[in-house]
């Protein structure tokens, strides 16, 4: 049959063949299935590609799916600055598996678990998914004492109590305030991943500022004015002109404000000057629809017939959204981790407490880690010491052998071995060279006088 077996292909083949030939006389029972359903006529499972191109690479199709989490490059992150977390002892031993499930990562410290690396990465992500909502609003002297006063903190308490957001209001303190109206700004927090509702404490909030006489179209608004020259014709024919298109399709309220006169010189250093009329366009959006707000102006232009080139206006804000994540993955990642500094700042003092209270009794510890590395060095520097008398002993060596002997001496003995400490105190009992030596001992080359000139006499034999 060769390498496959293709029989069970063809029973269906054999079985018809038994019953032309009377060997069977009653169908199996399998015989009409097998006839309906026929196997397969391919022994393995076609690949799902195309044709391969020559010249072109296999196709990836078997290789397994990389599984990359958002973890992943958090942990690199803290291991790479912490490499000595690796080093600890960690906990991997749960009850039931579900352990993440009791977790709540808006704190670092967990009951059950110890604090190590992948707490700190855990925290960074969870703060990483904060959501923050802003309401900018202007605020009357009343309104900022209300913002102040106690009946607001029990509202504070009721948003956390009843919607699970966190509300938090910037206002100036009372040595800064004036009686002028100013900008203040409320803040509400919360986390996705935790049972909130959001949307019902935004209606409270908005409900709570309209009882202080806030309308609704003040909170998050912005302003933009744009001016171009203008006839009085063309100002005749903005007052007819009916902007409720321009607010249904872009988000953007447009005011006409009053005609301005600017005076312009005609040469530089002349006292012919010229006026010009100026138009004003007031547009008024919401922070949300920042971007729309070039179409906006083009719209209105393209409509007048006026050129982009000629209106007169500040640069176009960037985009200011009222809802954005609270913390950056830098701003998270220091957030955590000096939390969880403080955490083991802790543990190290409770441990040498509980060491000190240990000694005070009788207890014995042997070296700990500073103990342990300072002995280390030490053991170091004294090896560091021998082999340094060691090099020097030998570079005196070397510089005495350079100037010992004629030149035809030394070219005999390059080959030869360094001669010893002792070989070199040996040849110093040579009479002539003591004598030498007696000769320039008076004469130090460190001394103020400094050394005299006294020939070539030998002092390194």
């Amino acid at each position: 049959m060769g390498r496959y077996n293709l029989s069970a292909q063809r029973v269906h083949q054999t079985a018809t063949r038994m019953l032309e030939t009377k060997k069977l006389t009653v169908p199996p029972p399998w015989y009409d299935v097998v006839a309906n359903l026929p196997p397969s006529q391919r022994l393995v499972r076609p690949a799902l590609q195309g044709a391969r191109k020559q010249g072109k690479k296999a196709s990836k199709l078997f290789q397994p799916v990389k599984i990359a989490y958002e973890e992943d490059n958090l942990r690199a992150d803290f291991f790479g600055d912490h490499p000595w977390e690796l080093a600890r002892p960690r906990q991997v031993l749960e009850d039931d598996g579900k352990d993440y499930q009791r977790y709540n990562w808006s704190k670092l410290e967990q009951p059950g678990k110890q604090i190590d690396g992948e707490s700190v990465v855990q925290r960074q992500r969870w703060l990483m998914g904060m959501i923050r909502h802003d309401l900018d609003f202007p605020c009357s002297p009343e309104l900022r004492a209300y913002l102040r006063s106690e009946q607001f903190q029990q509202e504070r308490a009721l948003f956390k109590q009843e919607y699970n957001v966190d509300l938090d209001c910037a206002v100036p303190s009372e040595g800064l305030d004036t009686s002028a109206d100013m900008t203040v700004s409320v803040q509400l927090t919360y986390h996705p991943e935790t049972t909130h509702d959001f949307n019902a404490g935004k209606k409270h909030m908005a409900k709570l500022l309209s009882d202080k006489g806030v309308r609704s179209n003040m909170i998050n608004r912005r302003s933009f004015d744009v001016a171009f020259p203008a006839t009085q014709k063309l100002i005749d024919s903005l007052s007819a002109t009916d902007f409720s298109p321009i607010l249904k399709t872009y988000q953007i309220a447009v005011s006409l404000g009053e005609p301005l006169k600017l005076t312009t010189s005609s040469q530089q250093g002349s006292n012919d000057s010229t006026e010009k009329q100026l138009q004003t366009l007031t547009f008024s959006y919401n922070r949300n629809f920042t971007p729309s707000l070039s179409s906006a102006i083009a719209s209105i232009a393209s409509s007048l017939s006026i050129p982009v080139s000629t209106l007169i206006h500040r640069p176009l804000p960037l985009p200011d959204p009222d809802t954005f994540n609270l913390y950056s993955k830098a701003h998270a990642y220091d957030t955590a981790r000096k939390e969880f500094y403080a955490v083991r700042h802790k543990q190290d003092i409770q441990r040498r407490v509980a060491r000190e209270e240990a000694l005070f009794v009788g207890a014995e510890f042997g070296p700990n880690a500073l103990e342990v590395g300072m002995a280390l060095e030490d053991q170091k520097f004294e090896e560091w010491k021998v082999w340094a008398v060691k090099e020097i002993a030998q570079q005196k060596q070397l510089s005495g052998s350079a100037y010992a002997g004629n030149l035809a001496e030394e070219e005999d003995t390059s080959s030869a071995p360094i001669a010893s400490s002792g070989d070199v105190v040996a040849s110093l009992d040579d009479a002539e060279t003591r004598a030498g030596i007696d000769e320039v001992a008076d004469s130090l080359p460190a001394s103020r006088k400094g050394q005299e000139a006294l020939g070539g006499a030998v002092v390194h034999p």
